[in-house]
């Protein structure tokens, strides 16, 4: 057998990935592979080596795991070289380069990415794809610092583990009672700069951080560290902040991973921003417009005839001594007040009774802020056995018993007896068959009753936990509650969200689609909804098609819950993306004169020539509210109704018009949509501000926007004519 010729050295053939990774290895340095990959002819794209990328990545999770620098390096440089956008999207989609898998660790990372784009040069990265990289490697240089956290959560866990679980979960559960308000002006080093809802990801997270060094029992919720809380040590108030700004880096981790966000390092300072100011414009002004709708339906519930609060019913209870047995003070094992609940059915009608609290309807009101249809509409299945009332219900009694505790700690006037009475008795520990026959007595259904518990039930694992989500945490045949926690949570939203029971919810007919068809058509549009068609070598699924003179508008609608957090925001942002790219194949199809016939003569519409195709993503929360992907603009489902049939920006004193005349013209929806409209003008009046966190000797710094309402309220009148007074009725729906 001859040898190799010089040339066949010089320029070897085209290798699997692995082949590929093997003979990087053999070189002596990262220098030398980077050189051997300029000589190597890459590799023809197949669903074999497509498979072999991923399985390649997983490797590279492999490698930086188990800190194999060489190998991790060798493997990032043969995926990227052989195709680095398939190859980073996966990355990036999967969060492989996020140092919160690996303990914090991120100079590894920072390694990795560096070398991905040494070979820039070869490859077919975009610039999207670079600017990621870069990134990575600005978290990297952080990731030293939120490690430094982390190992200071691990060290006060490790120094306290018998106590250290029921007491956080009592300050928390503490938080939600006395409906704390936070000072989002404060540094990032105080306390009152966070939320109730802070505590609780905070506690979930240290929660997790145990589980994750100890076997978690019942005798993790036996003790608490009175001691400590009442000296100067302030060992939980560090050990909470090193929680949130821990937090704040593994919401960098998703933004950049999951988001058109980017990283970028100047000096000590790090910072967070949207590719397209507008993204996070359209997040802030989403925010915000909740936040109002929220407002105007508590004001108008204010004005009604109010229900009794079960914060009332207890009170009453105590003023007329209903309630005075049902609480004991004991001594032994620690001293506490303990709950002596009769087990008598009459008892648990209180619960089990159909009419609402003023709390529930609160509660109702939130929902309904992106509700479509009656508020009566949100009493709906949340699965084949629970209803959204049952999960109110299933509050309302853990409410009930929290305000027990709270009503008779109130009577304590000895300031330390009642802060040590309050660290023994408001958490509850209740053995799984006690919780079951109580609710029980309350649905007098086991079914249903199994049910509710699956919903909200923790198995205690060193994953990702949410006590907002799963508020019963299940240990060694008990539940661990903390009460006010629980009762304060949106357990409808939550249950649907975390158990993924969205379409159940929306049910077979989408109340969103249908309203924005019956306001196309009250604004007569030709409409039509759920059409199934193929052309242009495309199936098509077209969630609304609407015309009007000569006009042709596809509206793609996505009905997602307001996201309340990073991860839920990714979400809807992934619901935006499949949008963006259904929106572009029908606009690149139906731009075709031949593809637009085949559709109308589909629909039997009139075959007539098409001035303007235009395309929208519709939504049913806010935000992502005025941002524009691939030059589809995103609109909200409310607004979009009211610039049909309305036309009026409603304010508490009189109303401004931004229809061009008296009616509504096929033009005010396009520039709704595409020029200089009311969206433009709200985003508009978002000034740029910065939140800033102190991560040790570096700063993590988010680049965002606050309203300047008074701006606002300029740009408005400037911009629009008086329409007339203002109705509050209407305010709900014209933001």
């Amino acid at each position: 057998m001859s040898s190799p010729s010089a040339e066949s050295q010089a320029c070897p053939r085209a290798a699997p990935i692995q082949d590929l990774i093997t003979a990087l290895l053999a070189t002596r340095s990262q220098e030398q592979m980077v050189a051997a990959l300029s000589r190597v002819e890459r590799p023809i794209i197949s669903n074999s080596v497509t498979t072999e990328i991923k399985t390649s990545i997983k490797k590279l999770a492999e490698h930086i795991q188990s800190k194999r620098h060489r190998e991790a390096v060798a493997t990032i440089l043969a995926l990227v070289f052989v195709d680095a956008n398939l190859a980073l999207s996966h990355i990036r989609r999967d969060g492989i380069l996020r140092p919160s898998k690996y303990g914090y660790k991120g100079h590894l990372i920072g390694r990795v990415a560096k070398a991905a784009l040494q070979i820039r040069s070869l490859t077919n990265v975009t610039p999207e794809r670079i600017q990621y990289l870069e990134s990575i490697i600005a978290l990297s240089k952080l990731a030293k610092n939120a490690c430094t956290l982390y190992d200071e959560i691990v060290a006060t866990v490790k120094s306290r583990p018998e106590a250290i679980l029921k007491t956080l979960l009592v300050i928390v559960n503490s938080r939600f009672y006395t409906n704390y308000i936070n000072d989002p002006l404060q540094p990032s080093t105080s306390l009152r700069r966070y939320t109730s809802e802070d505590f609780s990801d905070a506690v979930s997270l240290i929660l997790s951080t145990y589980a994750s060094l100890f076997p978690i029992t019942i005798k993790c919720f036996r003790h608490i560290d009175f001691k400590v809380l009442t000296t100067e040590e302030a060992v939980y108030e560090r050990l909470l902040l090193a929680s949130f700004r821990l937090l704040r880096f593994q919401d960098t981790e998703t933004l950049v991973d999951g988001l058109p966000y980017n990283a970028s390092i100047s000096e000590r300072t790090i910072t967070i921003a949207s590719i397209d100011p507008d993204i996070e414009r359209s997040v802030r002004l989403g925010y915000i417009q909740t936040d109002t709708q929220a407002m105007i339906r508590a004001r108008r519930f204010s004005k009604a005839d109010q229900p009794l609060s079960v914060e009332d019913l207890v009170e009453k209870g105590f003023e007329h001594g209903a309630f005075e047995g049902l609480i004991e003070l004991v001594e032994q094992p620690v001293k506490r007040f303990r709950l002596r609940l009769p087990s008598a059915p009459e008892v648990f009608s209180i619960f089990s009774s159909d009419d609402m609290f003023r709390d529930e309807i609160t509660g109702l009101l939130f929902l309904d802020v992106h509700n479509f249809g009656d508020l009566e509409d949100l009493i709906a299945d949340v699965n084949e056995h629970v209803t959204s009332t049952d999960i109110l219900k299933f509050q309302r009694y853990f409410a009930f018993l929290s305000l027990l505790y709270q009503k008779r700690l109130a009577r304590i006037e000895n300031e330390a007896e009642r802060m040590f009475l309050t660290f023994t008795s408001t958490v509850i520990v209740i053995p799984h068959k006690d919780l079951f026959m109580q609710l029980c007595l309350i649905f007098k259904s086991e079914v249903k009753v199994q049910a509710l518990i699956d919903l909200f039930k923790m198995t205690v694992r060193p994953e990702h936990l949410d006590l907002q989500y799963r508020p019963l945490i299940d240990i060694d045949e008990h539940y661990i509650i903390a009460p006010h926690l629980l009762t304060a949570s949106n357990l409808v939203r939550n249950a649907i969200v975390a158990n993924r029971l969205r379409p159940v919810a929306i049910g077979a007919v989408d109340p969103m689609v249908k309203a924005v068809v019956d306001a196309l058509k009250q604004a007569n549009f030709e409409v039509e909804a759920d059409v199934k068609l193929r052309t242009g070598g495309h199936d098509f699924e077209l969630d609304v098609i609407a015309r009007r003179d000569g006009h042709l508008f596809f509206f793609e609608c996505k009905n997602a819950y307001h996201p309340c957090s990073i991860h839920e925001m990714r979400n809807s942002y992934d619901h935006l993306k499949v949008g963006r790219d259904q929106l572009d194949k029908r606009r690149q199809v139906f731009l075709d004169p031949t593809n637009q016939s085949i559709l109308l003569k589909k629909l039997n519409w009139t075959v007539e020539p098409i001035s303007g195709v235009h395309t929208s993503i519709i939504i049913a929360n806010r935000v992502f509210h005025g941002a524009v992907l691939n030059g589809h603009p995103v609109r909200q489902a409310h607004e979009l109704i009211n610039v049909l049939l309305s036309g009026k920006i409603v304010g508490e004193d009189r109303s401004l018009t931004f229809w061009s005349g008296q009616t509504f013209q096929t033009n005010d929806l396009i520039t709704y949509l595409e020029g200089d409209s009311i969206v433009t003008t709200q985003l508009a009046a978002l000034e740029p501000t910065t939140w800033e966190f102190t991560m040790g000797d570096r700063q993590l710094v988010f680049a965002s926007y606050v309203l300047d309402p008074e701006k606002l309220n300029q740009a408005m009148e400037a911009s629009y004519p008086v329409a007339g007074q203002a109705n509050e009725t209407g305010a709900a729906d014209a933001d």
